[in-house]
């Protein structure tokens, strides 16, 4: 087994991509295997000069499928888990396909790394699985609180990883970030979808509560309904409340 050998799964998405180019760069001795399905979310040219570096290597699958998973485990010492659906939107009209990826992938994972001497799993969660904050922001001791099936399932997500730890004492991290941005974000998130329209002082839709758009301020009890935000009259107002950030 190589030493800092990292099993980055959806490393050819977003996020997950920057932090492969990241790793690669900070740390000379990492050995970086991506496994990505390549979904609407995933794509090679991510990763573009990466694959400059003898140390990366690419597998093209799923985190669902148990013996591809086992078989990557074996070779490898540290785990970043980053591959799960997340756009809340895709989430409400395709509930299982969320629940499939995000709870079952992660299980398989955690399954497989509990049989073999994996040093760390890391995985990569979000603040949605708080639920909206009408003020201040979340601790790790605040409840578990999601309210749309994408936070829901990130949520279970969470838990099936940190119980793998009391279980078979695999060494978990969880980190629960909020919104990320920046280059090679897909569309369909906030800031590349409204940025455009705000230059252009255009409208573009979104998923909020009413009062969200109307004041500019969120609300924990209004239900999210669609709507227009127009950049033109309230570009400082074109955001979401926070059960639908991300």
């Amino acid at each position: 087994m190589l030493m800092n050998a990292v099993l980055v799964t959806g490393g050819a998405g977003f996020i997950g991509s920057h932090y492969v180019k990241e790793l690669l760069q900070a740390d000379d001795t990492a050995r970086v295997t991506v496994l990505d399905a390549l979904t609407y979310a995933g794509h090679l040219d991510n990763l573009s000069e990466a694959f400059l570096d003898p140390r990366l290597t690419f597998v093209h699958g799923s985190i669902l499928d148990a013996a591809l998973v086992d078989q990557l485990m074996a070779s490898h010492t540290h785990v970043v888990h980053f591959a799960a659906e997340s756009h809340v939107d895709r989430s409400l009209a395709g509930e299982t396909l969320f629940a499939e990826t995000n709870v079952l992938g992660t299980q398989i994972l955690v399954n497989a790394a509990s049989r073999h001497p994996i040093q760390r799993f890391v995985h990569i969660s979000t603040d949605e699985v708080y639920g909206p904050l009408p003020e201040g922001t979340a601790t790790e001791d605040d409840p578990l609180l999601p309210t749309v099936p994408y936070a829901a399932t990130k949520a279970a997500s969470d838990l099936i990883a940190l119980s793998a730890y009391r279980t078979y004492g695999l060494p978990v991290c969880v980190t629960r970030s909020s919104n990320n941005f920046g280059p090679a974000q897909h569309p369909e998130k906030i800031v590349p979808l409204f940025s455009p329209a705000c230059c252009a002082a255009s409208r573009s839709p979104c998923t909020a509560a009413a009062s969200t758009c109307a004041t500019g301020s969120t609300s924990a009890t209004t239900a999210p309904v669609s709507t227009w935000c127009s950049a033109a009259a309230r570009p400082a107002r074109s955001t979401t409340s926070a059960a639908e950030r991300t």
